[in-house]
């Protein structure tokens, strides 16, 4: 191993052959043992939004980026990627960036920077995004097998790469989980995990300590450039996929959506953020796992079962209406904690008993992943925090099954009507007004027990969160609580069908879809669960002729869906 350098530089020019790593085609990596199934099904994340924005251009902006998502983007089922270790030789880390022979491997979220990066540099001089693809196709045919290291690993560091060390989300989300695969008594190395800037928080290390005590004092923070000869590390499947056949990874196009935003394995970008908001990295599971043992027979009835998460941070941004809003969530049973005052395990034991967490957009989310499954976690954010960040936390609520629900409000800034120029970048406070904090208030009382909405609109909003995180003792009870509004409206109906399929009751299930189709009569996804639903008992179908006679261009689709039930259903 060398003596790191003090800068670090890509050369982004390079064709996709000579920049990324190849692994079964290019030399130097072997598996740890035969690879596992490399992605298995997990139930989805229990995931809901709505605006609680009091503009209209803003409500109707987000509004309409949430029904994409769950129309367009979301997967039939939560995909669990594994992440294996294997050896490595002739490393070279440049930051956070590690090089096998001078190409770059493609794992985890780095291998996401990585592509976004190279499209970026090369934008203006050669459609790099082009060339990747006509790569990643050639070895696609290729359908390459890594080869498994037949030697000792004794003594082998263990060498991985965290963007940085500073922040809870990168390093609690892409790194930390990673330890996992040297959490036991037969490895005897070192770790090194590698940075862009060699800024280390003592929460970070408190986090790595308390995890992982049995690697206490083998654990190292490094920068720079680095190389090892030999060295161990981890294999991600999610870029994989891209760069396999059949033979290694195969069938996640029967869980995506019937959309363009799916491009299958062509390494289209979009479609790879898409694959990301509905997986999660297997050794989460593992790093809950180790969470949740840790804390097991510990004393924590002192800690808080509602709470609100506030900030004491260098880099807090302060949401309008917080007090107001705090004040009246300590009418309900909340308290006002703050993260930073809690030890690693007590973070993990505050998720893991909470009945109701909530805060503005912020890293602490990544806490979800420590979430009991019937926990609900309620996010306040913004339209920027619904079209840039909202993904971020999806992986952690497929996870831990928790209930996760984000509702964006406006923007804390002088013309809140106007609001801020929308980019990805620096992210903007949030401002919650009078409106905003009622609705709310209002859906946190939806869970805790019984409310009165009078809005329409907003009671369906309410209603449709309640469904997709899948509280149907909440749901049931807010029907009931408004009987003529449930009657009334095609969507609580739809939302009531629900309720009976959940009871085992098609036939009642079927009468209000029928009632609902009839209220509407222009939405193709209703009268294609119809179809489905009477296919699914053996009964005659007699809205299919209705199907082909109002949407001939989406026969294809019914089909697929028709096909897809049947094979379950085997």
């Amino acid at each position: 191993m060398t003596e790191p350098t003090p800068r670090v530089t890509l050369d982004w020019q390079v064709p996709p052959r000579d920049f990324f790593f190849a692994p079964g085609v290019d030399d130097g990596l072997w598996t740890v043992g035969p690879l596992p199934q490399m992605w298995d099904k997990r139930p989805k994340g229990r995931i809901a939004a709505a605006s609680v924005s009091e503009f209209a251009r803003f409500e109707t902006q987000i509004e309409s980026h949430i029904e994409t998502h769950f129309r367009r983007r979301s997967f039939r089922s939560g995909l669990v990627f594994q992440t294996v270790p294997v050896v490595l030789e002739g490393l070279r880390t440049e930051g956070h960036y590690l090089a096998v022979h001078d190409r770059y491997l493609l794992t985890g979220a780095a291998g996401t920077r990585l592509r976004n990066r190279y499209h970026w540099y090369n934008e203006g001089l050669r459609d790099a995004d082009a060339e990747t693809a006509e790569y990643f196709a050639r070895l696609q045919a290729k359908d390459p097998v890594p080869p498994i290291w037949d030697g000792p690993t004794d003594g082998l560091d263990f060498v991985i790469d965290a963007r940085n060390a500073f922040n809870f989300y990168h390093f609690s989300t892409e790194t930390l989980g990673q330890l996992c695969l040297v959490d036991h008594d037969g490895f005897t190395g070192q770790v090194y995990i590698h940075c862009d800037r060699h800024d280390v928080k003592d929460f970070i290390r408190d986090w790595v300590d308390q995890m992982f005590p049995r690697l206490l004092g083998r654990v190292h923070f490094r920068s720079g450039r680095h190389r090892y000869d030999r060295c161990l590390s981890t294999l991600n499947a999610r870029h994989l996929w891209y760069q396999s056949g059949p033979t290694v990874m195969d069938g996640i196009d029967a869980e995506a959506p019937d959309t363009h935003y799916w491009k299958g394995r062509d390494p289209d970008r979009m479609s790879l953020a898409v694959l990301a908001m509905n997986s999660c990295d297997g050794l989460l599971l593992r790093l809950r796992e180790t969470a949740l043992r840790l804390i097991e027979g510990g004393e924590w009835d002192h800690l808080p079962r509602r709470f609100w998460v506030g900030r004491k941070s260098n880099r807090v941004r302060p949401m309008w209406g917080e007090d107001d809003l705090t004040d009246a969530l300590e009418n309900r049973g909340f308290k006002v904690i703050y993260f930073e005052d809690y030890s690693p395990l007590e973070q993990v034991a505050l998720m893991a008993r909470a009945e109701v967490m909530m805060s503005y957009h912020g890293a602490g989310f990544a806490n979800m992943m420590f979430a009991g499954p019937d926990t609900h976690c309620i996010e306040i954010g913004t339209l920027q925090t619904c079209l840039y960040r909202w993904q971020d936390f999806m992986p952690h609520t497929i996870v831990s099954g928790c209930r996760y629900t984000s509702l964006f409000a406006d923007f804390n800034v002088a013309d809140p009507a106007e609001g801020p120029e929308i980019r990805s970048r620096p992210l903007n406070a949030v401002r919650l007004g009078p409106v905003g904090q009622a609705r709310v208030l209002d859906y946190v009382d939806a869970i805790l027990g019984d409310v009165r909405i009078d809005d329409a609109g907003w009671l369906a909003r309410v209603a449709a969160c309640l469904g997709r995180t899948d509280d149907m003792v909440a749901l049931e009870r807010l029907l009931d609580g408004h009987p003529r509004a449930a009657m009334a409206d095609p969507d609580l109906m739809i939302l009531r069908a629900n309720l009976y399929l959940a009871a085992d009751d098609e036939a009642l299930a079927r009468l209000l879809l029928e009632r609902a189709w009839e209220a509407t009569g222009d939405r193709p996804f209703l009268l294609e669960r119809l179809i489905l639903l009477c296919d699914r008992a053996g009964a005659d179908a007699p809205w299919a002729a209705l199907h082909r006679d109002l949407y001939p261009n989406r026969a294809s689709l019914l089909n697929r869906k028709l096909r897809r039930q049947r094979r379950r259903s085997v």
